[in-house]
């Protein structure tokens, strides 16, 4: 061993535990890692494109459909719907949606009103003045 004094004594030593590859052996592990999540995530997204069909499936309503929609004002709409057989009514936007009652079907007259107990017929709508 060199004399403290001499000129091999004052060579600097690395510092033990930190060599050339101390700091690019994390950067190449964190590099990996966001490639690998970056391509499950993708592997993901084709898989959910695959099984989508299948999915789905169990989940579809013949029976309901939406017929009509009209715009009542900005942002109210009154929707026919179809359930089955039937067909109703739905005021949608506003504060709440509400299902406004089960339309009758259209080929069927209208029946006239009961006639009252005295024998006359019911009065009609009041008109507007």
């Amino acid at each position: 061993m060199p004399a403290p004094g001499t000129a091999a004594a004052s060579i600097a030593q690395p510092a033990a535990g930190l060599g050339a590859g101390a700091f690019v052996v994390p950067v190449l592990t964190c590099i990996v890692a966001f490639v690998l999540v970056i391509g499950l995530i993708f592997l993901a997204r084709y898989g959910l494109k695959f099984m989508e069909p299948y999915l789905l499936k169990g989940r579809q309503t013949p029976n309901l459909a939406v017929m009509e929609s009209v715009a009542v004002d900005q942002r109210r709409r009154v929707s026919v719907i179809r359930y089955g057989q039937k067909k109703g009514l739905v005021l949608t936007g506003g504060g709440n949606d509400v299902f406004m009652g089960w339309v009758d079907d259209g080929n069927a007259a209208p029946s006239p009103a009961p006639p009252l107990p005295g024998g006359q017929p019911a009065p009609g709508p009041a008109p507007h003045i």
